[in-house]
Formats: C-alpha cells, structure tokens, sequence
C-alpha cells in the first residue's frame, strides 16, 4: 500500500536544490545534504494533526510549535521557567480584580506565504488580534472536539453560553453564531487583545505559551479545512519554519520560513548554560536551520543505530541501551565521551501511570478493584525494567519542584499482595472468579510497548486478574481516548506548565473525553476543589486544598500512580545549543548545526 504524500509546490520552487529522497534506515548521507545546516530527528510515530486546536499528543508537539507561534514563550536559557513575549509586545496587564487582562501585540509579523492568501497574491500578512480571537473561538467549535475546550470552560465570560449556541444551531446557522464571538475574547483594534475572566485564573500566563491559543488565519480554514473545519495537513502559521514535505508514516520536512520576522537568539543566559558555551551566538537571528527532518522510526534499536551512525542527530536513550551508555547512573560511558556525545539529563516534567475508565461498567463502580489492580502493581520492578532504575515513584500526582505540592509520602494502595487480594475479594471477585477479561490499550506497538503488555499481564496474573493487551499505532490510541473508548490503557503526561493545575485538569470532570480527562473521573468534590484551586495563587490556602484532592486520588484509584520520568537525552557534537527540555516546544529554532564538523565526523565513521 501507497503511502500518501503531500507536497507543496509554491515551496519547492524556492528549494528545488534541497528535495532529496530519504530512504529509512538506508539512506547514505548525500554532499549537499552534509553542506546543509539541517537538523535530522526522528519520531516514534505519524502526526496525528497539524491543526493546534487538537495538537495535544508528544509527536504533534514536537512540530506544531515550530510553525505556530503563542504569544508567550519560557526563556531558552534561563535555569527557572521564566515567562517572556513571543507575539506579544509585553507582559499582559491585569485589571485591579485580576479579571480583565490587556495585552498589546507585536507590529508588523508576518505569516508564512502560501496560496490560501488570495488579497495578497500568497504573500502572507500581517498578523492581527483578530486572527488570535478566531483561533481561541475554534476551541468552542463542537465540530472540532478540541481537546483545549478546557482552556474556555468556566474561565472566559460568555464561552460556555457560546459553546451551547453552536452544539444546539443547525448547519446553516453555526457560521453566524461563530463570527459574532463572545465578550471574554476579543479585538480592541488590530493590536490589541483583551480576555475577560469569569473569575481570576492565575495559570492563565502559562495557558498563553500553549499553541491551543494560536492564531490561525482564517483563510487557511476556508482553504485547506475538512468538513468540520480541521486543518489536518496544511498548517499556515508565523513561526521560524513551515511545511515543505509529508510522506505519511515515513518522513517529515519542514524548511526555514522565509517570511520569518527579525528574532534574535537569546542575550540574558544563565552560568550553567554559559559554562557549556551556549551564550555565543546571543544577538544572533534565528533559526539557524535551514531545514528539520523526522523520519518515522518506530522500534527503539533502529533509532540508535540510527544515532550511532549519525543519522539521527539527538535520541531520548533507550532503555535497552543505557547501560552501555551510562555508568555510575549520571556519566556517558568513555567511548561515547570520546566521539564528543553530549548527555542532557531532564526530570520532573514527565509522569508515568495506568488509568482506568471510570465510565467502565466494570471498574467504574467498583473502587476495591480499582484499589486492588493499584495494589497488585510492584512499581520498583516497573521503574528498574522499564527505566534502568532511573524513575522516581510517585507518591503524588505532582512532581518535585513544583510550589504547593501535596505533602503526601506514600502511595495509599502501593504494592501488597496480601492487601490485593483481600481487595478483590472485598470487590466480589475473590481469586479472579468471575470478574471478565480486562481490556489493556498500550499507547503504541513497538517492542517497548509490547514488553510493557507483557509485564502488566504478568503482574495482574498474580491475583487471578486476565487482561486482553491491544497494541495501536499511536494516533489510533489517542482517537480511542478521545472517544472514550478505553477500558485500562497506559498514560503518561508531558507537563505543559510548571503548576499542579496542569496535572489535576487530567482529573477534573468536565475535562472528560474527548478532553484530556482521559480516565473520565468525574467526582463531585474533587471538582469543586479544583475550582477553587484554579483561581487562587500558590500559598497555603491553595496547598491545602491540593492536598484534598491528592487524597481523593489516592482513595478513589482512577489512576494507578508510576513514577516520574528521568529522561536521558543524547546529541553529536555538531549539534549546538541543544536543550531537551520538555515545557520549552519551540527549541528547534535555537539548536544550529556544524556541518564542517558533521562532515568530518561522519567521513571518518560511515
């Protein structure tokens, strides 16, 4: 079977000199490749969309930011998460009672050049704070599904009355109900935005680094848009690249935009980061790239032959590989050291979990089992097989670091057998008797995944507990989450914001699918508590609250808590001012390449 490609003709007219064909795992690097400044990374699986309103998955993640832009952004090389203007001119202004927010837009940005710009015969634009209003709206848009409907509900004024007006309006009226908006998001004039809250929401500064609040310009849905309005495959933005290439399930290219405004690489640099002498280029444009490319790899020991050979330029080491790449747990093994490999190594932003559907038939109603599958669980034989003993244990939903953590130092239900089973029992299923195969969705089949299967069956089989493990591509999986369509499936979070808002919105009711609410918890008092939560400033009064809806958690068994994830990141020499950092999406823009260097690197080891 023929895989789908989509090219765009416009941009390879500019680049004709750049199109080379790429073969997985085959491919000899050519001259003109090596001369080039291009960035070679890979992904695990296909992109599941190139529409921000729905790019919530870790694969969409890696590439929606580099070609839509946010109005805020965290500081590249700051050791703290430091919030700084992208689109915007300035750091927003608050009304006295914190409801009313005013930010002023930068002049004169541009979005790409592409034909969907009919005015200005493909030439892009100016941005406006219109195109931001008309992007915020589509997460209303019941067509969409978005998964960032959560950003609106409840928070912005007049958006859940708006959301109503297009689930009840006919085809014919929804266009009309769509341009006449709602007050809590609008244009003051082309360069400035106002949001009117319902109540104070302090995480708001962080939403605003999210591409869910992007802005699109209309002309790109009404061109390149699906029957619901999707813009699946032809994404139109203002950031430092743009869509060249997709050859679905095997390679994506994205090539420098030319339209791409005046940015400069950063001057304000911390001492970490200017002893490794990544403050050289300050003052520099960006990107430095001319072109990124991910293959589509999916079994872990292709990407590292892959990364050893250099054909892959950076990789999250694999676990079966890390101990011939690390010793004593933190330092790179001496021949690695010796080819100039550099080892980044990031924790905290990353949890690990099992989640259960609570609108399950099964384990919805029955919280003895949930406890008791939450019991069976050895997590000190998860984290030394799965992450060569790197992982932390979860004792809270929330990572070290961040303020007004619950205080909780243990797992309620961790790992007892005897309690296991008196649990099951207690649920009417004493021995496994009578309680029906479970069903088990992994969030992708490579053989990680599949080992990953293996264990969870083993574990389960030792109270009597039998499990069906279904492997999925991973867009099959998020499609399966978003319909509700999962029974026990394995979850894991990428932080998108340094604050426990961002990890109990996985938890919070009306955040059930197709939101990121993936478990459909749906618990009366931990709404309220989040509510509550949501609108006040780190403190005490917001740690105790915290702590509530922690032990709700703990009781309730919605998830069964993992660990926090260390993450070991590797990258060649000829790679500069690499920083893996999982809140900061848009590094690309910063990483430059050597090619002299590549060259000589790879004539002495291909």
């Amino acid at each position: 079977m023929k895989t789908k490609r989509v090219h765009y003709p416009f941009i390879y007219s500019l680049i004709t000199g750049l199109v080379l064909t790429v073969q997985l795992l085959g491919c000899s690097r050519t001259r003109e490749d090596l001369n080039q400044k291009i960035f070679h990374g890979f992904e695990k699986d296909d992109v599941k969309t190139w529409d921000p309103v729905n790019a919530y998955d870790s694969v969409s993640l890696d590439m929606v930011p580099l070609i839509y832009e946010t109005l805020y952004q965290y500081a590249y090389l700051s050791e703290t998460y430091q919030i700084e203007p992208l689109l915007a001119a300035e750091l927003p202004k608050y009304s006295a009672d914190q409801k009313t927010i005013t930010i002023a837009l930068k002049k004169g940005i541009k979005f790409q050049n592409d034909p969907c710009f009919k005015e200005t015969h493909g030439q892009g634009r100016e941005l406006k704070a219109q195109d931001f209003v008309y992007g915020i709206k589509r997460l209303a848009l019941p067509s969409l599904q978005s998964q960032g409907w959560w950003i609106l509900d409840g928070n912005i004024v007049g958006a859940n009355l708006f959301h109503d007006s297009l689930v009840k309006a006919s085809k014919d009226q929804v266009a009309q109900i769509f341009a006449q908006g709602f007050e809590g998001v609008k244009a003051l004039n082309d360069y400035t935005l106002q949001i009117k809250l319902n109540k104070p929401y302090p995480s708001l500064i962080y939403i605003l680094t999210m591409n869910f609040t992007s802005p699109i310009p209309h002309e790109a849905i009404e061109m390149y848009g699906d029957p619901q309005g999707n813009l699946l495959d032809h994404p139109v933005g203002t950031g430092p690249f743009q869509l060249a290439q997709w050859d679905r399930n095997r390679q994506v290219r994205l090539i420098k935009n030319p339209n791409f405004r005046r940015e400069d690489y950063p001057s304000s640099v911390a001492p970490s980061f200017a002893q490794v002498g990544m403050g050289a280029d300050a003052g520099s444009a960006l990107p430095f790239l001319d072109e990124v490319k991910f293959e589509i790899i999916k079994e872990d020991q292709p990407r590292w032959l892959n990364f050893l050979k250099g054909k892959v330029d950076s990789i999250p080491l694999p676990k079966d590989n890390f101990k011939q790449a690390i010793v004593n747990q933190v330092n790179l093994a001496p021949d690695l050291v010796k080819q100039g490999i550099h080892l980044s190594i990031e924790t905290g932003a990353v949890i690990r979990y099992l989640q259960f559907n609570m609108k399950d038939p099964v384990l919805g109603k029955n919280k003895f089992l949930r406890q008791a599958l939450s019991s069976v669980l050895d997590r000190e034989q998860w984290i030394t097989i799965f992450t060569n003993g790197t992982g932390k244990k979860m004792v809270s939903a929330v990572p070290p670091g961040i303020e007004d953590r619950p205080k909780t130092q243990q797992i309620k239900f961790d790992y007892s057998l005897d309690r296991a089973r008196e649990l099951l029992a207690k649920a009417g299923y004493p021995g496994g008797q009578g309680l029906p195969q479970l069903k088990f969705d992994l969030r992708g089949a490579s053989s990680t995944d599949r080992q990953f299967g293996e264990f969870i069956t083993q574990q389960f089989n030792k109270i009597g507990v039998k499990l069906e493990v279904i492997s999925n591509t991973f867009p099959a999986f998020l499609e399966k989450a978003k319909q509700g369509d999962l029974q026990i499936s394995s979850g894991g979070w990428s932080m998108d914001f340094p604050d426990a808002d961002n990890i109990y919105q996985l938890l919070y009711g009306p955040n059930s699918s197709p939101g990121p609410n993936e478990s459909n918890f749906n618990h009366q008092e931990f709404n309220q508590l989040y509510e509550q939560a949501e609108s006040l400033k780190p403190g005490v009064k917001r740690a105790q609250i915290l702590q509530k809806m922690d032990d709700i958690l703990q009781e309730e068994c919605p998830w069964v808590l993992g660990y926090y994830e260390a993450e070991y990141d590797l990258s060649h020499p000829w790679v500069k001012n690499y920083r893996a950092n999982k809140l900061i999406l848009n590094k690309l823009k910063y990483y430059k390449i050597d090619p002299e260097m590549k060259k000589r690197y790879l004539n002495g080891n291909s």
